[in-house]
């Protein structure tokens, strides 16, 4: 018994040294939609995301603020992965937040307790691979959804409004560096040197070109 009871602790052992093992350090940003008809009934803050049970690496995202609002059962996101997990999982589970709903008292609830959390289900990553070069390297790069792009940004001095696309941010790597994208359009901007270049990408469907560049000339 003594044996059985060592060999279950030496497995339990070497399963949780595998799961510490993950390198978060090394990320993919993923640029994902969230829909489903259960988040219109509330104020969506923002999302939480993590593996599944079966998944061989456990982890779990901070607080994700939305990147779109498409509409009121309907969101994207931008997630930063690590490596292992975006090689490895194809779907993660997702978590909902929003306000509590209305009530008299809900101003005297702690600050924790005035959300709710709401179970989603399972998002899948997104599968198009989209590399970002530019010549010189190092430039910083924004993915800006072009309803975005057009409602907030064009036409304004972009040395005034690096800090307002923060949340935008490809949080990877500078250039050259790639992401996981859908079919959204963006506008995406190169920053290096206090210089900045822009570009409009309309990505080609997954079943076409799973693999797609592009690149900018400072």
């Amino acid at each position: 018994m003594k044996k059985a009871y060592t060999f279950l602790f030496l497995l339990s052992t070497m399963y949780l040294q595998a799961v510490a093992q993950a390198d978060t350090s090394r990320v993919v940003s993923s640029f994902i939609y969230v829909e489903s008809d259960t988040l219109s009934d509330y104020e969506i803050l923002g999302f939480t995301l993590k593996t599944p049970t079966s998944a061989p690496i456990d982890w779990q995202s901070g607080r994700i603020r939305p990147l779109q609002q498409d509409s009121t059962t309907r969101f994207l996101i931008k997630v930063d992965v690590p490596v292992e997990i975006s090689k490895s999982v194809d779907e993660l589970e997702c978590i909902g937040i929003a306000k509590r709903p209305y009530g008299m008292w809900n101003w005297l609830l702690p600050k924790h307790k005035r959300t709710v959390e709401i179970p989603y289900g399972g998002v899948a990553l997104s599968v198009i691979k989209l590399e970002i070069k530019s010549n010189p390297t190092g430039a910083e790069v924004y993915l800006v959804p072009i309803r975005v792009w057009d409602k907030r940004f064009e036409g304004t001095e972009l040395e005034n409004s690096i800090d307002d696309m923060e949340l935008y941010k490809v949080n990877t790597s500078v250039t050259d560096t790639f992401v996981r994208i859908d079919q959204t359009v963006f506008k995406i901007v190169f920053h290096v040197n206090g210089k900045f270049r822009t570009i409009i990408h309309r990505p080609q469907p997954q079943s076409i070109e799973p693999v797609q560049s592009v690149s900018i000339q400072f």
